[in-house]
């Protein structure tokens, strides 16, 4: 778009002094249909308002409330808070698909972890979110364990039993409960972050927002003593709300713009990701998996980066997880890795190295490591040679946390031209040995094997028409 926000937004303590008034930040709010809150349903659909540009503000409000539970003594996870009640997120510009994910809070968490660290975190999105993971290492023995001076939570002096309560985030009814913020960025509308995007543009054409909420309450939410049932708790639907963030321009402008559609259709680039899944079974405790090979066809599309995550099988969820609930990216003990991109080996040999595994997910991270302790993103052979706390809240989380990213960036930068463009389908040959049976169990599990996307993606709004194309 040929209009320059500059002309109009100054930054700094000019601001204050010559206000803008033709640029105003405005906050819309649209509320759910009630409709989408009848019981037994999962999914709200908001429609976008076409003010301005939308920004990467904008988020989603919603509240968690007392279902068929009495007690109130649950909270949620500490990792990624009300971000793990979102099942899936599906954005669509005049019917056609501009991003599709699932399980958004899988792709977010690392990124969380490796922008911040776990204090920045925990203030910076605590608020919005109720996350609040905190760790620390004792003095005493050099173990690693779970900080709750930190966190909201309340333990017993011995920390080896199972006790602790909370009396902040408390889930209770309509009138108790805390209201969460998730933004869009952090559903898959990651392109918000980077440049707004001009809805105005739009005219009678429609943006909607379609949320799928996950049914079951222990995918999120941890009960602080006892168990959880799966409909113990849900979420407050005909409370959802959309808040939007808009940037709004001179009604001249904004003719201009529109005019210019006819013969000079908008651009606007982004990164979009979308999840394939797989499934794996682990052989027997220390013995290695003959090699898992996943094909994954992104034929023709340009890879910036790859996400690989295991994760626990819908029958086998916790009830009485304290910490993550079922927010966990398990680590499976050692593991092998090779990946054939366009017919070549990504690595000159199996990478087996488990530091070198590590450092796969800080390359394709911007160079940024995650943040997060040790014990949390791997549990392998090297366990026996590290001081393993006896601490309850640590073998909550122990083995939870293991991303596996691998960075297909070429260099150059930018959405077009910055990734590599994969000619075949890729092969990803994976194997893994694991190391311990329990916190978490590693041997003879089925687990299944999800791997999130980001490929270029090319928008373009046109007097008649919106295209969406890879």
């Amino acid at each position: 778009m040929s209009y320059d926000l500059n002309s109009y937004f100054q930054l700094g303590m000019d601001s204050e002094a010559t206000p803008q008034n033709s640029l105003v930040m405005n906050t819309i709010r649209t509320p759910v249909d009630v409709q989408s809150g009848r019981s037994g349903l999962s999914k709200v659909t908001f429609k976008v308002p076409k003010v301005g540009l939308i920004t990467g503000d904008s988020m989603i409000s919603l509240q968690f409330i007392q279902d068929q539970s009495a007690s109130s003594n649950v909270t949620p996870n500490f990792i990624n808070g009300a971000l793990g009640c979102i099942e899936r997120c599906r954005i669509t510009i005049d019917n056609k698909v501009l991003t599709d994910l699932e399980r958004p809070s899988m792709l977010e968490t690392p990124k969380m972890y490796s922008r911040n660290t776990e204090n920045e975190v925990a203030q910076f999105q605590y608020k919005f979110l109720g996350n609040q993971f905190q760790s620390k290492c004792n003095v005493v023995t050099g173990s690693e364990e779970f900080n709750p001076e930190k966190t909201r939570y309340f333990v017993d002096p011995d920390q080896t039993q199972d006790s602790q309560t909370v009396v902040r985030n408390r889930v209770s009814n309509e009138a108790g409960s805390h209201v969460y913020g998730i933004h869009l960025k952090n559903l898959g509308a990651e392109f918000l972050e980077n440049e707004s995007l001009p809805v105005f543009l739009l005219g009678a054409r429609e943006m909607i927002i379609e949320l799928f909420f996950y049914k079951d309450c222990r995918e999120y939410l941890v009960p602080t003593s006892g168990t959880l049932a799966a409909d113990d708790y849900a979420i407050n639907y005909p409370n959802v709300e959309l808040v939007t963030t808009h940037i709004q321009l001179p009604d001249d402008v904004q003719a201009n713009e529109i005019a210019n559609l006819g013969s000079n259709p908008l651009s606007y680039p982004l990164l979009d990701n979308y999840l394939v899944k797989g499934t794996l079974t682990t052989p027997a405790i220390n013995t290695k998996l003959q090699s898992k090979v996943y094909r994954i066809n992104a034929q023709n599309r340009e890879l910036h980066k790859l996400l690989m995550v295991h994760q626990v099988i819908g029958s086998n969820i916790e009830s009485d997880q304290r910490v993550v609930a079922n927010q966990k990216a398990l680590s499976l003990g050692d593991v092998e890795l090779q990946i054939k991109s366009n017919g070549l080996n990504l690595y000159e040999r199996p990478v087996v190295n488990q530091s070198l595994i590590y450092q796969q997910t800080t390359l394709a991270h911007n160079g940024m490591a995650l943040k997060l302790p040790y014990g949390a993103f791997s549990v392998n052979n090297r366990v026996n040679e590290i001081p393993q706390s006896t601490q309850h809240l640590y073998t909550e989380y122990r083995g939870t946390q293991h991303y596996l990213a691998v960075d297909f960036a070429n260099g150059n930068g930018g959405v077009f031209g910055g990734g590599s463009v994969q000619k075949q389908a890729m092969e990803i040959d994976y194997s893994i040995t694991p190391r311990v049976a329990a916190d978490p169990v590693q041997p003879t599990v089925q687990v299944d094997s999800d791997f999130y996307l980001t490929v270029s993606k090319m928008l373009t709004i046109g007097a008649k028409s919106v295209d969406i194309s890879f």
